[in-house]
C-alpha cells in the first residue's frame, strides 16, 4: 500500500497544478476540473482514513466533498464530449472539399 502512495501525488502538487493553470492566459477548464477532483479526491481519502476519530461535522463535510466530486466529474465528463464533438467537426471541416459548388 505505501508503494502505491509513493507514486500518487499530494494535495500539494495538485493545488500547485492548480494554481498553475489558473495563471495561463487561457486557463483550461477541463484540466482545471481534472485537478479540483483530484484534490478533492484526496482530502475524501485523508478523512476516511481518519474515519475513527471523525465527528459529525467531519462526515457532513466528506458527504458534500462526494457529492462536489461527482458534479465535477458530471462536468468534466460533459466538457470532454463537447471538446470531442468539436474536434471531429474540425476535422470534418478540413476533409471537405475546398470547392463545394463543384460537381
Amino acid at each position: 500500500m505505501d508503494h502505491d502512495r509513493l507514486y500518487r501525488p499530494t494535495v500539494t502538487y495538485h493545488l500547485f497544478l492548480y494554481r498553475a493553470e489558473l495563471a495561463r492566459r487561457n486557463a483550461r477548464q477541463l484540466r482545471l476540473s481534472r485537478t479540483k477532483i483530484e484534490i478533492t479526491d484526496e482530502l475524501i481519502s485523508k478523512t476516511v482514513r481518519n474515519l475513527k476519530t471523525c465527528s459529525m461535522d467531519d462526515l457532513k463535510a466528506v458527504n458534500r466533498e462526494l457529492l462536489f466530486k461527482r458534479k465535477l466529474r458530471h462536468n468534466v465528463s460533459k466538457m470532454s464530449k463537447e471538446a470531442k464533438r468539436q474536434r471531429q467537426q474540425q476535422q470534418q471541416q478540413q476533409h471537405s472539399p475546398q470547392s463545394a459548388g463543384q460537381h
